[in-house]
């Protein structure tokens, strides 16, 4: 172990040899073992207490909701836990939930899948052509700045009452975000690491993979997890639009109806599918050979070990 142990550790590791009997070596990789339990342990814990914090945040929330509704507030405006609960239920057993997360499901992936794939390779040329990326800044600052909702309308009359103008909101909700994160994570690069590769002979491409990916990687997946929720609000307000189908129509035509039980139970799904997509990115992250061992990132806030 490092002579620049703290104090502390100095204390107990006396302690703990004291207790362990044997030779330095089979001292020292029982204390690494114990740390490492300890350390589990200590995991363990502050998931337990973090699982159960929101347990209980959301039992207040939902004891809160169901008591002021018909005392403190309309019940046929702000429902109840248990009307909503049973009207999600009454959507899955009639089989009227499955075609709506379908077809919102469709345009979410697609508009995720495009508008994240144009983000990462217009980041890409910028990196590869420097010049690009002056030529073009302008003009995508110009395009960030309109409001997406905005524009909206104008994308359904050009390209129809179809499932395109979904795909194409959802995409571009995502492709700045992907785009920002990305070029971020490509000027994060250590130059000095560009000079020694190209001392060493190395080409563009080459100081693309060894250099720019696994720098710019961490910055992208903070995008593709940020950008999940944004896509779905793309599709949403398509669907809000024009749309005879999807959780958008749902919660529309649900509103529409005074169904305000409808409308929340569409909105919990919308809140489900977001939260299951999050989490298999987040499993690719941290799969990710690229990523530091003690990286964290905004979106996960968990530190990998």
């Amino acid at each position: 172990m490092s002579s620049s142990a703290s104090p502390a550790y100095a204390v107990a590791r006396g302690t703990a040899e004291n207790r362990i009997t044997g030779t330095p070596a089979e001292i020292e990789s029982r204390l690494h073992t114990q740390a490492l339990d300890d350390q589990r342990r200590s995991l363990i814990v502050n998931r337990t207490m973090i699982a159960v914090g929101r347990a209980i945040l959301i039992v207040l929330v939902l004891g809160v909701w169901a008591y002021a509704s018909g005392r403190w507030l309309d019940a046929d405006s702000v429902s109840d836990p248990v009307s909503v609960l049973s009207a999600l239920g009454d959507l899955i057993v009639t089989g009227r939930l499955w075609p709506q997360l379908g077809q919102t499901v469709t345009e979410v992936f697609a508009g995720y899948l495009a508008g994240a794939v144009a983000g990462a390779a217009l980041a890409f040329a910028f990196a590869m052509v420097s010049s690009a990326e002056r030529v073009m800044r302008p003009f995508l600052l110009a395009l960030y700045s309109i409001p997406k909702i905005a524009l909206a309308p104008l994308i359904v009359m050009w390209f129809g009452l179809g499932i395109a103008p979904k795909i194409i909101l959802a995409a571009m909700f995502v492709f700045f975000i992907v785009f920002m994160n990305a070029v971020a994570g490509i000027r994060s690069v250590n130059p000095h690491h560009v000079n020694i590769l190209r001392v060493m002979g190395a080409g563009r491409i080459a100081m693309m993979r060894k250099v720019v990916l696994p720098t710019m990687v961490p910055f992208l997946l903070l995008g593709l997890r940020v950008s999940i929720p944004e896509a779905m609000t793309g599709a949403v307000i398509g669907e809000f639009i024009s749309a005879s189908r999807g959780l958008g129509y749902l919660v529309y035509s649900a509103s529409n109806e005074m169904n305000t039980a409808v409308s929340l139970a569409a909105l919990i799904v919308l809140v489900l599918v977001v939260a299951v997509a999050d989490f298999g990115l987040g499993l690719l992250e941290r799969a990710l050979p690229w990523q530091p061992a003690d990286s964290r990132t905004i979106r996960s806030g968990l530190r990998k070990r």
